[in-house]
């Protein structure tokens, strides 16, 4: 069994940022791509992709990550952590920190 070292508090709050922001673009375009051009799926952005069906009647089903959940979990999480550091967190996930 791998020693896998859990993430951190704040790792996943910026896993849950990245998700909150996250595009829909790339998932639509899979679903519009003919099954033979699917060998160039590794450039797409699909993180907030949870769920991709495509039923024989060739009904396509997406599902993505719940985006307001995500954003009230963030929160949650910075009504805990102090307001300097919800601040500082922000301004780094913006690209604007250290």
């Amino acid at each position: 069994m791998a020693n896998t070292k859990l993430p951190g508090r704040e790792q996943i709050l910026k896993r849950m940022w990245k998700l909150a922001n996250a595009g829909a673009v790339d998932a639509v375009r899979l679903a519009c791509f003919p099954e033979e051009e699917w060998g160039s799926l590794e450039n797409l952005d699909l993180d907030a992709l949870t769920e991709f069906k495509r039923g024989a009647n060739g009904v396509i089903e997406l599902k993505f990550a719940d985006r307001g959940r995500l954003l009230e979990r963030l929160l949650d999480a910075a009504d805990h952590s102090g307001e300097e550091q919800v601040d500082r967190f922000l301004s780094a996930m913006e690209g604007k920190g250290e």
